[in-house]
């Protein structure tokens, strides 16, 4: 125990001295959030208000808008809508055909079609249309569009949570003697490497997590932003993750003969694809990816944080919560064993 608390000191004041783990583990994830809050704040923040629609007097459904709470309806003539719609007086404009005209594209005018489209599908189906709550679906749309906001940020936390890497990269330079004065001492003596890789481990994923806590702070009380009500299932999710991050960056450093600058490049590059793959450079790309390659999301360590992220906190889900934690456990419990089996194999022809 006294060994083991002399290697946590040791590999803890090391860690802390690097510079460049401070701006990685801590600063950069600031900064990126900060840049996301600021690129999509006006999206998260959408508020519908009134939407202007033009429309003849004898058109049948002028009585079905009249009702929509958010529709301001301007009975015009076809004359005077062309005018309305040039100045942008008016989103749109429905003629006796039931067909819309507008003048650009945007929210507003989505809407309106979507209205026009309901109306036209229940005048088919022969429903009534009095009975129809037309305003009800265009605040969901807005939510659900806020939502897919939200998913990058989770799959930012995600990302950060993988970070320890970086820690996990310099652990093992100090074990390796041609990269470090201390592992030069450490292969000249009958010193465990077990037990300098679990002191490693633990300090790395110590280091990371306190990061991760600087990120949460920053985004719920600078950012303003609730991302969590599911604590207990989302904090395990992110040690998971964190673990999964330090043992990444111990195999990277174990496996790979390179200097540590080019092994925390590498490691940059498998995170930066990992969380493109998992939605936090577009939605669109994971959208994609879950409808033709949902094995991708499913074993993408990154996904799986993200995706269950997303089910936990706004959707209340924790069905397959178990399932991603025991997929990132495996993951976790390979690459520490792997990273071993390099470790005790690695001799040296002289030190």
């Amino acid at each position: 125990m006294k060994r083991l608390a002399r290697n946590l000191f040791y590999q803890g004041k090391n860690l802390l001295g690097e510079k460049a783990l401070i701006f990685w583990g801590i600063i950069y994830p600031l900064i990126m959030a900060l840049f996301f809050h600021t690129a999509f704040s006006g999206i998260m923040n959408i508020e519908l208000e009134s939407i202007a629609i033009g429309i003849d007097k004898d058109n049948p459904v002028r009585y079905i808008l009249e009702e929509i709470e958010i529709i301001d309806v301007h009975v015009l003539k076809d004359v005077e809508a062309k005018e309305k719609l040039e100045d942008e007086d008016i989103g749109g404009y429905i003629d006796g055909d039931l067909k819309l005209l507008v003048k650009k594209s945007g929210i507003n005018q989505t809407v309106i079609k979507e209205i026009l489209d309901q109306i036209k599908q229940m005048e088919k189906l022969g429903l009534p249309m009095e009975r129809f709550d037309f305003s009800a679906n265009y605040i969901e749309d807005k939510n659900q569009r806020a939502d897919t906001i939200i998913i990058i940020f989770y799959s930012l936390i995600a990302m950060v949570s993988t970070y320890g890497l970086f820690s996990g990269i310099e652990t093992v330079s100090l074990m390796q003697a041609n990269l470090s004065n201390v592992g030069k001492r450490l292969n000249a003596t009958p010193l465990k490497k077990k037990d300098f890789l679990l002191a490693g481990i633990i300090v790395s994923l110590s280091i990371n997590m306190l990061s991760n806590a600087i990120l949460l702070i920053f985004i719920k009380h600078f950012l303003k932003l609730k991302l969590f009500t599911g604590l207990l299932y989302s904090g395990i999710l992110i040690i998971l993750g964190n673990l999964f991050g330090v043992g990444l960056g111990i195999l990277i450093g174990a496996s790979s003969k390179r200097n540590a600058n080019a092994k925390t490049i590498l490691g940059i590059f498998i995170t930066l694809v990992l969380s493109f793959l998992s939605g936090m450079m577009s939605t669109d790309i994971k959208i994609m990816l879950d409808k033709r390659l949902p094995l991708v999301g499913k074993v993408n360590p990154i996904s799986i944080i993200t995706n269950n992220l997303y089910k936990i906190n706004l959707l209340g889900n924790t069905k397959n919560a178990i399932g991603g934690m025991t997929i990132l456990g495996i993951y976790c419990l390979m690459l520490i064993f792997l990273s071993y089996g390099f470790l005790r194999g690695k001799t040296y022809d002289s030190i």
